[in-house]
């Protein structure tokens, strides 16, 4: 488990060397830092990875956030589809209120529908779920995700590249931010219709950009927290041979970058692990810092599509512990440590 550095105020003569990310954090959080008013010089971003119904997980972790009140201790928020969701309930400072509608009762079996796909109709509806639950189910303030000083990023797919792009700079509204959140889950196939944006065709981040640190990285972050849906035991995997005969099947000319990207997935992935893995274990001293935050051992194995208000609730619980576990200290300081983040 990562340890934090110990309050300046505990009476230690040194702190504990911690990971850096989480030394940043804890300075900040200490300060009372928001994005108006910072004195250090990182660049600190968290980083949301999606999965479908696996994203209860990070969804939970944001909460926690959240509920620690580190939310403006962070410079932008990076989000994978449903973890851009996400994110920008954080950004917007309502996970809490929106979190809740993952396990209401008859709402993801709504959103989400195997049978549907037998007809011809997306098996997992995010134009209803961004149009109608957040709008008159479980209403989101979409003004002040747009206003928050704390600037949301939606990762998608490029349809004509396969590269991963950032949608921030599209946002200028809220219809735009609706239709970026929505480029960022349009799940191949499973959600439909790419998202078209300003004459460019998206699909759900995850195809080319999982774990959405690299784009992170690429604009000048120092400090990512990356939150992630799958347990250190799970395995990377491929495109499923479905994903690949029906993107193959729709050629070169429809979609020519998805191609390319889903058929060097697998490798990518498990190259994304590899390198969160190494950094969160073995942090250096010079940036880039990354730290991520996973399902723990024993946990759930969530299926993207899984619709139960029972088994999603669990997903938010856990990945809430998960993330106050990853704050908390090992030995003495741990008390002091709880009391300063929940006062928040």
């Amino acid at each position: 488990m990562a340890r934090s550095v110990e309050p300046r105020d505990s009476g230690h003569d040194a702190p504990v060397r911690a990971h850096p990310v989480l030394d940043v954090l804890a300075a900040r959080r200490t300060e009372g830092s928001c994005p108006q008013t910072r004195t250090d010089p990182h660049r600190v971003v968290l980083a949301v990875e999606g999965g479908g119904s696996r994203a209860t997980y990070s969804s939970g972790m944001v909460l926690a956030l959240e509920e620690l009140g580190l939310a403006e201790c962070f410079d932008a928020v990076y989000g994978a589809s449903a973890g851009a969701l996400a994110g920008s309930w954080l950004v917007g400072a309502q996970a809490a209120h929106c979190c809740a509608g993952w396990y209401r009762p008859g709402l993801m079996e709504r959103v989400t529908k195997p049978g549907r796909g037998l007809r011809g109709q997306p098996v997992v509806d995010v134009e209803y779920l961004i149009h109608t639950v957040g709008e008159t189910i479980i209403p989101v303030d979409w003004h002040a995700v747009i206003d928050a000083p704390v600037s949301l990023h939606p990762v998608a797919t490029d349809v004509e590249t396969g590269e991963a792009v950032d949608l921030a700079d599209t946002i200028v509204d809220k219809a735009s931010l609706q239709r970026a959140l929505r480029a960022s889950a349009a799940v191949p196939l499973l959600a439909g219709l790419p998202v078209e944006i300003d004459g460019r065709r998206y699909v759900d981040a995850a195809v080319a950009e999982p774990i959405p640190f690299r784009t992170a990285l690429d604009q000048g972050a120092t400090h990512v927290l990356v939150l992630r849906t799958r347990r250190a035991d799970q395995t990377a995997i491929d495109a499923t041979r479905l994903e690949k005969a029906l993107v193959s099947r729709l050629g070169t000319v429809n979609v020519p970058g998805l191609v390319h990207v889903v058929g060097n997935r697998l490798e990518n992935r498990r190259g994304d692990d590899r390198r969160l893995a190494h950094a969160t274990a073995s942090p250096t001293d010079e940036p880039p810092h990354l730290l991520e935050i996973r399902p723990p051992a024993g946990a759930d194995t969530i299926n993207p599509l899984e619709t139960d208000p029972d088994v999603l609730r669990r997903g938010i619980e856990t990945g809430q512990r998960a993330l106050r576990q990853a704050l908390e200290f090992d030995g003495d300081g741990r008390g002091e440590r709880d009391a300063e983040l929940t006062s928040a």
